[in-house]
């Protein structure tokens, strides 16, 4: 299973990288607690491997880029420089292992991440289908099938799951359990156990439904609301960014190029626009993170 995902920023072959990090469990498990991932977290990611295999493969791809890099710019530095520092390269050495450890352990998070949104984009328009299915006379079991044959992302993967069961003899509740226990999205799984309850309890599959819809259309709405009062405050921020900043900072320097003290270069003012771009960058990651998981892209 391991053999059909391939670890970030690794440029080994995998049966090397496995091979490697059987022979370094012992230390892997020690350089896990550095990494704040669980079994739980593995299987949210949809990452076929165990928090500790993880933490095994990942300190040996962090051990390659340290040599690969340490030995890149020992190199470099010495057909550059005729003294050459030798901590220098372990310096740069350690400072590209870093930035490969912390792309290492965002990675399942962004991954989880990904998945929730894609699953509450695509969440309620599901559950309409399935709505509109058992309005229809439509069994749940034949309901689920359209969904997950459909057009509606990891909601579908889900769904398709759960018919794979179904199919192959497993009740409809304890499969439907199964696809819920361990997704990352609270969405999804209120919206399951609601169900589940619903059919244990004999009540109509179409009521509790309905009612699943109607309150996801009411988050939905909450945190409309909430992304509008918060975009009032974002807007000031830009304006803060795109306009009153660089005014100010252009005419500050005019200010001091004006004494014969202080010279004022070029320079200053690409640096200054390269900061208001690199500000402006931030701005829109965190309007787009500010974004309902509830909405589209």
């Amino acid at each position: 299973m391991i053999t059909h995902f391939n670890m970030p920023l690794n440029v080994l072959p995998m049966p090397l990288l496995r091979w490697a990090s059987k022979h370094l469990v012992g230390l892997g498990t020690r350089f896990g607690k550095f990494m704040p991932l669980n079994d739980v977290d593995m299987r949210k990611a949809e990452i076929p491997m165990s928090a500790k295999e993880y933490a095994t493969m990942s300190m040996v791809i962090i051990l390659f880029y340290f040599v690969f890099f340490g030995f890149l710019f020992f190199v470099m530095a010495f057909r550059l420089f005729t003294k050459l520092d030798i901590f220098l390269p372990l310096v740069v050495s350690m400072v590209f292992s870093l930035l490969v450890f912390v792309q290492l352990v965002t990675f399942p998070i962004i991954r989880v991440t990904k998945k929730v949104r894609d699953l509450d984009r695509n969440l309620v328009f599901a559950l309409r289908t399935i709505l509109v299915q058992l309005r229809s006379g439509i069994s749940l079991f034949e309901s689920m099938k359209v969904v997950a044959e459909g057009n509606y992302g990891a909601v579908s993967k889900e769904f398709k799951r759960a018919v794979d069961q179904i199919s192959t003899g497993t009740i409809q509740e304890i499969a439907l359990e199964r696809i819920a226990e361990y997704n990352p999205s609270i969405f999804f799984r209120r919206a399951i156990w609601q169900i589940v309850n619903g059919m244990r309890a004999g009540a109509d599959i179409t009521t509790v439904l309905g009612e699943s819809v109607d309150s996801l259309t009411e988050a939905q709405s909450i945190q409309i609301r909430n992304y509008e009062s918060q975009m009032k405050i974002l807007s000031l921020v830009y304006m803060m960014l795109g306009v009153i900043v660089p005014a100010l900072g252009i005419t500050f320097l005019i200010v001091l190029s004006s004494f014969p003290q202080i010279q004022i270069t070029e320079l200053y003012f690409w640096i200054l626009l390269a900061g208001v771009g690199i500000a402006q960058f931030m701005y829109m990651g965190i309007v787009k993170s500010k974004r309902p998981t509830l909405l589209g892209d």
